[in-house]
């Protein structure tokens, strides 16, 4: 009868440790700022154009995170003769990583050189570790151009975080 007390209150405890190890991801909405600048520093693109910038978010688990941009395609007048030739449509990746994980996102936007500015649409398709459970979250991003190169851009989206 002592054993079986035993092994109860030791199974019930043991579930319950791995209930408060195992909590579910906080999803949350986030705002955040992006200075990317061109690089050719681990880029990958069959195009030759990758921008990498450092997060700046009011969302701790975000703030400080490098944003790695890859693009895989472009086409001009975004693919609408109608359209002027200055603007254009992409298509790329972003790779983020941050304290605790990374997230992958599959790209889809709009630049117009004459401006220059940009808009894009970006889907979690991948996380690992705090943002494993952040896939399907979508996560919108725009830029203006700066002085002396590169984007002054603002992100806002939303991403679940496990604590």
């Amino acid at each position: 009868m002592m054993k079986t007390v035993f092994l109860s209150t030791l199974i019930v405890a043991l579930s319950t440790s791995a209930g408060f190890a195992q909590q579910p991801a906080q999803c949350r909405n986030f705002e955040a700022t992006i200075a990317l600048q061109m690089t050719k520093d681990g880029c990958l693109s069959q195009i030759d154009l990758c921008t990498v910038g450092t997060v700046m978010s009011n969302e701790p688990a975000l703030s400080g995170a490098t944003w790695l941009f890859t693009a895989h395609g472009m086409a001009e007048t975004a693919g609408l003769p109608s359209l002027p030739k200055k603007l254009q449509s992409y298509a790329g990746t972003v790779l983020v990583t941050a304290k605790g994980g990374t997230f992958t996102t599959t790209t889809a936007g709009m630049y117009d050189a004459e401006s220059p500015a940009f808009s894009q649409l970006d889907r979690i398709v991948k996380g690992t570790d705090r943002f494993s459970n952040s896939t399907g979250r979508l996560i919108f991003l725009t830029g203006v151009g700066r002085q002396g190169g590169g984007f002054d851009s603002h992100a806002r989206g939303e991403l679940c975080v496990n604590e």
